[in-house]
């Protein structure tokens, strides 16, 4: 990177081009009466065997969270090109399926959606197009850990400006770090002794002052992970082990 141009400047811009690639996507859709996010869902189960999904992993391909997918399941089906089944012995468990209309509403889409993508690259100089495809994917695995792969710590948290805010109302400081809201019994954090309250400072030594820290600490972690925290005022280091 030159001298000249900062991080904060390679950030705005990226944020910047973003902004104008999803308008472009969102205008190409609109003849279709698709928004991009609707065209995502009935994309990804059109790829898969049988047309057909289970929620948590049309989640994870999608990159939505569950509860804003539900929503939006919610409406595909109402539409009619979309099915959900739950699973009658797992009730969270469900299965989504592209309806015969959703199949051709998709693949009527997929042309213009394929055709506006190739124009937006085409702007970038070859050489560019092909730094992007190189080195994008990994950037993007930098925030986004693989939820089927990655071990899960089991907590519910705060980021670090709220964290910052809670524990100043509580007359402690405002030492950097993530609060822990919520621990989910029998998790790897419950049996490493973590607890609500506690303010996650460290991962295997590495300070944590973000979600995203958090979440690649624990991606990358193999059988355990070394945990700082500050229990009120109180520095503890507890062992989470994943099996």
């Amino acid at each position: 990177m030159s001298k000249d141009f900062h991080p904060n400047e390679l950030l705005d811009a990226t944020i910047g081009v973003a902004a104008h690639l999803e308008a472009e996507l969102e205008e190409a859709l609109a003849e279709h009466r698709l928004s991009r996010a609707s065209y995502l869902v009935l994309a990804a189960l059109e790829r898969a065997t049988d047309h057909t999904l289970n929620q948590r992993e049309l989640v994870a391909r999608v990159r939505r969270t569950s509860g804003t997918m539900s929503v939006r399941l919610g409406r595909l089906e109402h539409a009619g090109v979309i099915t959900r089944e739950r699973d009658p012995e797992n009730r969270r468990n469900v299965t989504v399926t592209l309806t015969e209309r959703g199949l051709a509403l998709v693949t009527g889409a997929q042309p213009t959606y394929d055709a506006r993508s190739e124009r937006l690259v085409a702007a970038l100089p070859e050489a560019a197009r092909e730094a992007l495809a190189a080195h994008v994917p990994a950037w993007l695995a930098f925030f986004e850990p693989d939820e089927r792969l990655a071990p899960r710590l089991g907590v519910a948290v705060a980021p670090s400006a709220v964290a910052a805010r809670m524990r100043r109302a509580v007359g402690l400081a405002a030492d950097p770090g993530i609060l822990v809201l919520r621990v989910k019994g029998e998790s790897p954090a419950d049996a490493g002794g973590i607890v609500r309250g506690d303010l996650i400072v460290a991962l295997d030594d590495t300070p944590v002052r973000s979600i995203g820290d958090l979440d690649r600490a624990v991606r990358g972690a193999d059988r355990a992970l070394t945990v700082d925290v500050l229990r009120g005022a109180e520095p503890r280091r507890l062992t989470v082990r994943f099996a």
